[in-house]
């Protein structure tokens, strides 16, 4: 081997090893977002039951719209409109309720309309239409009451 063959070759090592150590960093970044990766791909996994539960990624928008209209029966308090949808009544409606004072309301700043859950459900309990049975046996007992009532009164008389 010539002097000048052994320096060349010192070189083309140099940059094979360069190259090489170049390629392992990057393949060390590609596993350190590995976790990204895993990550990423279980979202995909979801997003795909999703869509083929759903149809469409238009469906799915949609429906989880809809559930996060809906959320709004986890919360104490209520808008109006929220409280609207809740009683499946129109927010005029409402609005009509709340200033004959049929339904409580909280107004923290002066100005919003709060409406507390439970009072919608103690309003609603409120308005119970009793069934034919329901009717019937309280006639009955106000009949029964009645009479033993009417007749106690003129036993007393005598």
């Amino acid at each position: 081997m010539k002097t000048n063959e052994i320096p060349q070759a010192n070189q083309l090592d140099n940059v094979h090893i360069i190259s090489l150590l170049d390629r392992l960093e990057a393949a060390k970044k590609v596993l350190e977002k590995s976790e990204d990766i895993e990550s990423t791909i279980e979202k995909l996994n979801n997003l795909e039951y999703f869509l083929r539960r759903f149809g469409t990624l238009k469906d799915l928008a949609t429906h989880m719209l809809f559930i996060e209209r809906k959320m709004y029966i986890l919360k104490e308090y209520l808008t109006v409109t929220e409280a609207a949808d809740y009683l499946n009544l129109s927010p005029s409606l409402v609005y009509r309720l709340t200033s004959k004072h049929e339904l409580p309301i909280y107004k923290p700043n002066g100005k919003t309309i709060f409406i507390r859950r439970d009072d919608l459900n103690r309003w609603i309990a409120k308005t119970r239409v009793m069934s034919d049975d329901e009717i019937e046996e309280y006639a009955a007992t106000h009949m029964e009451n009645l009479f033993k009532g009417n007749f106690n009164n003129k036993n007393k008389k005598k």
